[in-house]
This record gives C-alpha cells, structure tokens and sequence, in this order.
C-alpha cells in the first residue's frame, strides 16, 4: 500500500513538472520569437492575444501570426474604404485608391502563406511575407506630399508592418 502511494505521488509530481516545464517553453518560444522583431511589444501583445499561442509550437505561431496579420490587413481596407468614401479632394481620392488597392495585394499575399507553411516551404513563405510588406509601406509613400495621410491609416499600416515582421522572423527561425 505505501508502494503504491508512493508511486501516485511520483507520478503527480512528475506530470506537474512536465506541464509546468512545458508551459515555460511556451512562453519562452514566444518571448524568443518576439524578442527578434523590430516590435517586440506588438508581437507579445498579438502573440499572448491569442488562447492558440499557449500550446503552439513554431509552426502554430506561425499559423496565429498570419491569421492575426490577414485580419488586420482586412480591417485596413475597411479603414482605407471608409477614408476613399469620405475624401473630397481628388488627390485623397486616388491615393486612398491606390491605398485600397495595395491592401488587396496584401490579403492576396497573405492567403498564399499557409501552403508555404504547410509544405515547410520556409524561403518561399519568407518571400512571399516579404511581398506582402509592400501594401501597407507603399500606401503610406503615397502621401510622401501633401495632403497628409490620415493618423488612423499610418497607424493601421505601421501596425500591419510590425505583425507582418512577425511571420517573417518565424520563417527563418523555421529554416533553421
């Protein structure tokens, strides 16, 4: 009988070691990744966001982060449709269309990730977040002159950037 309650405590304990360790890995895989980007405190924020990142690995971060960025980039267009609605000067209107137009390019960028992904595809996954970086950065020089760009929209593109950046150091963590 003290065998046996000896083991069921053994095996208790050891089973909380294990979750407890496993569980530190999480948060330090998380912290590594972010610690890489230009942003880390937009990657702890958007990673630790997600209840999907306590249990990811590497690959599952990857996933989370690119949902994140393509939900971001979605509500962009809906900020920049509302901006081009509301413009009366003809040059806002065709910046904020070239805007819309960019942040199209990006979900279409973003929707080709998780095959990359998928396919452990890493330098192609890499490649194809780097492209999508070009939407959020080219909207924004296109109000390099005046008129000015709306603060709500360089905000959306300078956080898009940063989620983006994101992928981009967990793909190359992943090539590894």
């Amino acid at each position: 009988m003290a065998l046996s309650h000896i083991a069921t405590s053994f095996l208790i304990v050891s089973l909380l070691s294990i979750f407890f360790t496993l569980t530190n890995v999480r948060a330090d895989l998380i912290n590594d990744v972010c610690s890489k980007t230009k942003k880390p405190t937009t990657c702890l924020s958007a990673l630790n966001g997600d209840l999907r990142s306590k249990s990811a690995t590497l690959e599952g971060l990857a996933t989370i982060s690119i949902d994140i960025s393509l939900k971001n980039t979605q509500s962009g267009r809906d900020l920049v449709n509302s901006l081009l609605k509301q413009a009366t000067d003809p040059k806002l209107k065709t910046r904020y269309n070239s805007c819309l137009e960019n942040y199209n390019d990006t979900i279409d960028d973003l929707k080709e990730l998780p095959p990359f992904l998928k396919s452990k595809d890493y330098i192609g996954l890499n490649v194809r977040a780097s492209a999508a970086l070009d939407g959020p950065i080219t909207c924004d020089d296109n109000f390099s002159s005046p008129p000015a760009e709306a603060l709500q929209l360089k905000a959306a593109s300078d956080k898009l950037v940063e989620l983006i950046d994101i992928i981009l150091v967990i793909s190359n963590l992943l090539r590894r």
